[in-house]
C-alpha cells in the first residue's frame, strides 16, 4: 500500500490542457474515483500515474518520492484497463501469471500466488479456460487477479465495468468492495458513472475540463455540492434548478436554487412557500416513482411516495424542503 500525491499536475496535447493543474492526495489503503464525462482528463490523470504519458508540468508522488521520470515497470504500480487486454492464447492460470513469469519467479512462488489470487476472485476451476470460454464478469477477475498478484503499491481502475450488462456491473460492483476490503491496496478507479462513484467509493473527486472540482466523501459531494456541475452530475435523477425569482422564499435573480427530487412535496391546495406548476408525466422505476411538474420553462423531478398517485395536466403546488435547499450563484456556478 501507498499514499499518492498529485502536485500541480498538467498535461498538454499541443495547446489542449488535458489535465489542469490537479491537487490531490490519495491516502494509503485509500479507494478513490475519480468521476466525470467523456473528456474530462480522468483517464489521462490514470494514465500519467501509471506511467503510460509523460508529465507536461508538476510531480507526482508516491510516499513522497518523485516518480515523474521513472519508467512504467519500477512504480510498483498494476493496471486494468477497460478492455482487460487479456492474452487470447492463455488459459486463466497462464494470464494471471504472465507478470509472475517476466519478473522471473520461481515455480513454486508463482503457483503460491496464482493459488491466491484464483481464491481470491473465486475463479477455482476455471484455471484451463481461455479467455473466449469465459464470462464478462470472469474476464474482469482474470484482469484483476494478473494485477495483484504483482502486489503493486497502488491500483488503477480504468473503467472495468464499463463492458458489463447493468445487471453484472451490479454484482462486480460487490465483488469489489470485499476485495478491496480484501487487500486494502490503494485504489484509483476511473468511471463516468457517478452511481459507481458513489458506491464503491471511499473519496470521489469530480473532474471537468481537467480539472477536480470537488473532492470529498459521497455523501458530502452529494449534500454539499461546491458548485453547479457537481451538483447537477452527481445523483439521479439530477438535481433540479430554478430560478430564484420564481421561489416565493428568495426572490433573487442572481441566485439559482437547487433541490433534489427527495426533497420536494407537492400539495393539490395552494400552500405558503409553494410553487405552482402543472403535473406532466410520472416514471415508474420500479421501488420509486418520479412525478415531472412543469414550472415556468423548467421540468422539476420529484419523488413520489408508492400511495402517490396524480393525473397528468394538473394545477399542483410543489413544497421545498428549506433545509435541503442548495443555492449557486448564476455568474460563477458556485455554492453561496
Amino acid at each position: 500500500m501507498a499514499e499518492v500525491r498529485l502536485e500541480n499536475l498538467c498535461k498538454f496535447f499541443g495547446e489542449v490542457k488535458a489535465v489542469d493543474n490537479i491537487d490531490l492526495t490519495v491516502k494509503d489503503g485509500e479507494f478513490l474515483t475519480l468521476v466525470g464525462p467523456s473528456g474530462c482528463g480522468k483517464s489521462t490523470t490514470l494514465r500519467l500515474i501509471a506511467g503510460l504519458e509523460k508529465v507536461t508540468k508538476g510531480g507526482i508522488f508516491i510516499d513522497e518520492r518523485l516518480i515523474n521520470d521513472l519508467p512504467p515497470h519500477k512504480r510498483n504500480i498494476s493496471m486494468v484497463f477497460q478492455s482487460y487486454a487479456l492474452f487470447p492464447h492463455m488459459t486463466v492460470e497462464a494470464n494471471i501469471g504472465f507478470g509472475l513469469k517476466i519478473k522471473k519467479l520461481d515455480k513454486d512462488n508463482k503457483k503460491s500466488k496464482v493459488g491466491w489470487a484464483l481464491n481470491l476472485l473465486r475463479l477455482e476451476g476455471l484455471e484451463k479456460r481461455l479467455p473466449r470460454e469465459l464470462s464478462g464478469g470472469q474476464r474482469q477477475r482474470v484482469a484483476l487477479g494478473r494485477a495483484l498478484v504483482l502486489e503493486p503499491d497502488v491500483l488503477l481502475l480504468d473503467e472495468p465495468l464499463s463492458n458489463l450488462d447493468a445487471k453484472l456491473r451490479l454484482r462486480m460492483r460487490t465483488e469489489l468492495k470485499r476485495l478491496h476490503k480484501k487487500v486494502k491496496t490503494t485504489i484509483i478507479y476511473v468511471t463516468h458513472d457517478q452511481a459507481e462513484a458513489m458506491t464503491l467509493s471511499d473519496r470521489l473527486a469530480v473532474m471537468k475540463d481537467g480539472r477536480i472540482l470537488q473532492a470529498g466523501t459521497p455523501s458530502e459531494v452529494y449534500e454539499k455540492p461546491q458548485d453547479l456541475f457537481t451538483a447537477g452530475f452527481i445523483g439521479s435523477p439530477t438535481m433540479n434548478f430554478l430560478s430564484g425569482e420564481i421561489i416565493p422564499f428568495v426572490k433573487d435573480e442572481n441566485i439559482l436554487v437547487g433541490i433534489r427530487p427527495e426533497d420536494l412535496k407537492f400539495s393539490s391546495a395552494e400552500v405558503p412557500d409553494a410553487v405552482k406548476g402543472k403535473s406532466s408525466i410520472t416514471e415508474s422505476l420500479g421501488s420509486d416513482n418520479y412525478l415531472y411538474v412543469e414550472v415556468s420553462d423548467a421540468l422539476v423531478s420529484m419523488r413520489l411516495k408508492p400511495e402517490e398517485k396524480i393525473e397528468e395536466g394538473k394545477k399542483i403546488w410543489l413544497v421545498f424542503d428549506k433545509r435541503k435547499l442548495h443555492r449557486f450563484d448564476k455568474s460563477t456556478g458556485r455554492r453561496v
